[in-house]
């Protein structure tokens, strides 16, 4: 299903809310109000002629439908306090809050006490979750990266389910897959093997034909319930347990080809390779319902484990009783080593952890060598894959301890090896092992510190042969923020072609020289400072004590810093409610699998609110995401979807 047109949304939410009767806390002002304070503080650009940017203010509100995305990025610059600029008259706070409550309520008919659920695309299981279930349905990882073609990704993940689409190639590898999988899981001759075992788990068949069927039945009910993630349809399980007698009945074949023919049959069915979900008037938009306690039990169980429900989930959606002990499984599945899935899949697209081990990297020149071999010698596969880890096990422990978010920009300690530390020049840290990470406390002078200063954000936002500041500054306001720039004009000169007369211009400079331009000020004012704030670690992760590099600077929001440890503690305080809300995004478009729209902003504001009053705990946020609105509820798609396209 193609996205929609967010004016497309804008109609659809429109009718659903209109059926709600939305009483708010505090209820959105009339125009008559809101107009004063935009023509205070907005008009003397974009309003009475001036049109900086393209973008018009003054009469937006007499066609409110057809100006929607102009009003979302209003919206969006008030409460990320972007807009005004940091050097004008600012709003009050209540101003702010005022302009936005009439946004929410006019513009989108958004109620904050009944949040929008938004749409579920059905969504196939990308390569990740298809080895995990099957590993944990069979016991066999099948080898997913040599066997399948590598998945699309949207809104920076692999779970969003607009874009894991099936293709041909994708079902013939599913087929074959599927046979690969069953010869290896259903063993025909080794009857006292661990698999065997786990398959036949009453023993070898019994001998009479009507025992045998009961057994088939047995097992085939077992596993596909499992593999489709609710109860088998009695149908169905007649068409597996037909398939297991065909096949059995054959010259030279036994009761054992039978499951394992049954069994590839479930491994290519879409309610296996498929998530969907049962909803009771599917082609309703104007219909919210609770997702059943199987599809829940779903949700939950990728989000966490990237794998089907276990069988305490399962059982617990069986008899209706998964709601009322969500907290004790959330704990529980956190707690679970499974939850690792989690931690190395989320953070490794978010931060971009998984890429520090294959990008191409000349370290050279960092290390002022000229040996290549040497090079590798030092800037080894042991010390990016430290990295990763460095960032995974810091994530990890906040979540697994219940710490404050704001500890993964502002943590005094950090996890580390032998190799690693040797790596940062962190020589004085003892008892430290050559293979093992372990968390150790930071020297009080450090210039590390938080997820900023670790090898896996420093590489994987540099080029390859040297740093990059516009990529540093523009991760920091697209992953810890949530404020990213429009993208870049078209036809703007690489940094490598900025001279001034044959002068060695320094980082500062060549980027000074660079945004001069017009149409790249407004952007760069607000990435540069925070990269050049790193410009003092090299492009491997090394730091480099030179005074000549300047790393003061001033965010757009006016908060000012002459270090990146000080820019780390104005990210996780000053502006924690910026990092709040885009760690709730991120998160919850990994979780949902689709991308969020501006229907989303009552639930993430209510994540955000609850952690405020919870410090930014992340376990405790993780149990506010999976009772929100969009995680526990659907609503229909219907003729309205696609009439508004």
């Amino acid at each position: 299903m193609q996205r929609l047109s967010l004016i497309a949304f804008f109609v659809l939410t429109a009718a659903v809310n209109d059926s709600i009767a939305a009483e708010t806390k505090q209820p959105a002002a009339d125009f008559s109000k809101i107009q004063p304070v935009l023509e205070n503080y907005c008009y003397g650009c974009h309003g009475y002629g001036a049109e900086e940017g393209g973008v018009v203010l003054d009469t937006l509100h007499e066609n409110p439908q057809a100006s929607h995305e102009t009003w979302l990025a209003v919206w969006r610059n008030l409460r990320a306090q972007t807009m005004p600029p940091s050097d004008e008259e600012q709003p009050s706070t209540e101003e702010r809050e005022m302009v936005g409550r009439w946004i929410q309520s006019n513009i989108f008919k958004l109620d904050p006490q009944n949040p929008d659920p938004g749409r579920v695309t059905i969504r196939r299981l990308n390569r990740d979750e298809y080895r995990y279930t099957i590993e944990d349905l069979f016991g066999y990882r099948y080898k997913v990266d040599e066997n399948f073609p590598p998945d699309d990704t949207g809104y920076g993940f692999d779970t969003i389910g607009d874009v894991l689409s099936m293709s041909p190639l994708m079902t013939e590898k599913y087929f074959d897959a599927a046979q690969e999988i069953v010869k290896t899981v259903v063993p025909i001759d080794d009857k006292q093997g661990t698999m065997y075992k786990r398959v036949f788990f009453d023993g070898p068949p019994p001998e009479g034909e009507k025992e045998r069927e009961e057994y088939a039945r047995k097992i085939l009910k077992h596993f596909s319930s499992k593999a489709f993630r609710r109860p088998v349809e009695e149908e169905t399980l007649n068409r597996l347990v037909g398939i297991q007698q065909h096949i059995s009945s054959l010259p030279n074949r036994t009761f054992e080809h039978g499951i394992a023919q049954a069994f590839a049959a479930i491994l290519i069915s879409p309610q296996f390779l498929f998530r969907a979900e049962i909803q009771p008037e599917p082609n309703n938009p104007g219909k919210v319902v609770n997702v059943d306690e199987y599809a829940l039990a779903s949700r939950l169980s990728y989000f966490l484990w990237s794998s089907l429900p276990d069988d305490e989930l399962s059982k617990l959606a069986s008899e209706g009783k998964l709601r009322e002990n969500l907290d004790a499984q959330i704990d529980r599945m956190i707690d679970d080593p499974k939850s690792e899935r989690f931690v190395r899949r989320f953070v490794g697209q978010w931060l971009q952890a998984q890429d520090v081990e294959s990008l191409s990297i000349d370290a050279r020149r960092a290390l002022g060598l000229r040996d290549l071999g040497e090079s590798f010698r030092i800037f080894s596969r042991t010390v990016r894959q430290s990295m990763r880890e460095e960032t995974e096990m810091l994530f990890d422990y906040i979540l697994k301890e219940n710490r404050p978010v704001g500890e993964l920009l502002t943590a005094d300690y950090t996890f580390l090896n032998e190799p690693l530390a040797k790596f940062y020049g962190l020589e004085g840290i003892k008892d430290l092992d050559r293979n093992r990470m372990k968390k150790v406390d930071l020297p009080k002078d450090s210039n590390r510190g938080g997820i900023l200063t670790q090898g896996t954000f420093l590489v994987v936002t540099s080029n390859p042969t040297r740093t990059s500041p516009v990529k540093r500054g523009l991760f920091i306001l697209d992953n810890i923020l949530g404020t990213p720039p429009p993208p870049a004009p078209p036809d703007v000169p690489a940094l490598e072609e900025v001279r001034q007369r044959g002068k060695r211009l320094t980082m500062r400079e060549q980027l000074e020289l660079h945004a001069s331009e017009s149409l790249c000020k407004s952007c760069h004012s607000r990435m540069d400072p925070l990269g050049l704030a790193l410009e003092k670690f090299t492009y491997i992760g090394q730091f480099e004590d030179e005074d000549d590099v300047e790393t003061a600077g001033k965010l757009i929001t006016g908060e000012e810093f002459t270090s990146v440890k000080q820019l780390s503690q104005i990210l996780a305080n000053e502006r924690k409610v910026d990092f709040y809300r885009c760690l709730t995004e991120k998160m919850l478009t990994y979780a949902l699998g689709r991308g969020l729209e501006y229907y989303d902003t009552p639930t993430v504001d209510i994540v955000v609110d609850d952690m405020l009053a919870k410090d930014g705990k992340l376990r405790d946020m993780i149990h506010t995401i999976v009772k929100s609105a969009p995680f526990q509820k659907r609503r229909g798609d219907g003729d309205l979807l696609s009439s508004a396209n």
